[in-house]
C-alpha cells in the first residue's frame, strides 16, 4: 500500500550523493519469500469499521523466485477484529503454534527475520481520478504450505509437443487364397 502520511524529508544542498533506491515498482501477484527490513509503532484512528487501536508499519523486502523483488508496506491493526492476520504474520515468521492454536507475539523480534507470504496486485482510485495498483499482501504463509514449494521449484521449460516423424508404408503384401 502507499505510505500517503510520508512527507519526505529535507535535503540538503551539500548532500553528496543520491540513490534512486526506494522508486515504486509493481510486482505480479503470486508467492514471495519476505523479510522484515523495518517495524515502526503508529497509531490508528479509527474508522466506521475498526475502533482506534495500536498498528504495526511494517516494511518488507520482497523476492520472487524468478528474482523479481522489490517493497512492500504492510500494515497490521491491534484489534481484535483482525487479531487473526497478526497471528498468522507471526506463524509465517516461524514462531510455533501452542496447542491451544494461540502463537508468542514479539515485536522486537520481527527486523530481520522472513517467511513467506502471498501478494495479490489492488486496483484503487487516486485522488485525481485515474486508475493506480498498488502491491498488497493477501496472506502470510505458514512454514510448510504445500503453496510455498510448489511457487519455489524452478519452472521447467516448456517443451512443445513435437509431431511424430512421418512412418514409412509398410510394403504391400499380396494375398492369396
Amino acid at each position: 500500500m502507499a505510505d500517503e502520511t510520508n512527507i519526505g524529508e529535507a535535503l540538503d544542498w551539500d548532500m553528496g550523493e543520491a540513490s534512486g533506491d526506494g522508486a515504486f515498482q509493481l510486482l505480479p501477484a503470486g508467492i514471495y519469500a519476505f523479510g522484515v527490513d523495518k517495524f515502526e509503532k503508529e497509531r490508528f484512528e479509527g474508522s466506521a469499521k475498526m475502533a482506534p487501536c495500536p498498528r504495526a508499519h511494517l516494511t518488507l523486502s520482497v523476492v520472487g523466485p524468478d528474482g523479481t523483488s522489490g517493497a512492500v508496506h504492510e500494515r497490521l491493526m491491534l484489534n481484535t477484529k483482525v487479531l487473526w492476520r497478526v497471528a498468522r504474520f507471526f506463524e509465517s515468521l516461524g514462531f510455533p503454534k501452542s496447542e491451544d492454536g494461540s502463537v508468542r507475539v514479539a515485536w522486537n523480534e520481527v527486523e530481520g527475520k522472513g517467511g513467506y507470504l502471498k501478494l495479490k496486485v489492488r486496483e484503487y482510485t487516486k485522488k485525481d481520478g485515474s486508475k493506480g495498483e498498488a502491491n498488497e499482501v493477501e496472506e502470510f504463509l505458514a512454514p510448510g504450505d504445500p503453496r510455498i514449494a510448489e511457487a519455489m521449484a524452478p519452472q521447467a521449460p516448456q517443451q512443445t509437443a513435437m509431431p511424430l516423424p512421418p512412418q514409412p508404408a509398410a510394403p504391400h503384401q499380396s494375398w492369396s487364397v
